[in-house]
């Protein structure tokens, strides 16, 4: 994750916990943005259990609700695959073309898109 004021890239530091949830650069307390990611893995960990439980409904809202809070490639990923597995493939489609705009090199989408367009 990069800090929104400097957009330098967060690393935790192995000090105080104080200093771990600053900013290296700036020194800006990151504490509610790395609070607000671990929150959408949480969720998408979540959804990730529901898919295995083949509750497919759970695991699609609670993805949505990860993507909610935290955009990332990954969990844009997820929802085309289990979009896909609805047999929603628009809802797919679009999920997968927005987890490329986060990331052109996400694995998940570019497969699954490039065998949608052969």
């Amino acid at each position: 994750m990069k800090c929104p004021v400097c957009r330098a890239l967060y690393r935790p530091a192995s000090a105080t916990a104080e200093a771990a949830q600053s900013c290296r650069r700036c020194g800006v307390n990151l504490s509610p943005l790395i609070q607000l990611h671990d929150r959408a893995v949480w969720h998408h960990r979540q959804a990730i259990q529901a898919f295995r439980a083949g509750d497919y409904a759970t695991a699609i809202a609670s993805n949505n609700q990860a993507i909610a809070l935290w955009s990332n490639a990954d969990f844009h990923a997820f929802a085309g695959q289990l979009w896909a597995l609805q047999g929603e493939f628009p809802q797919a489609i679009a999920a997968w073309k927005a987890a490329q705009q986060i990331d052109s090199q996400q694995a998940i989408a570019h497969t699954a898109l490039q065998y949608l367009t052969e």
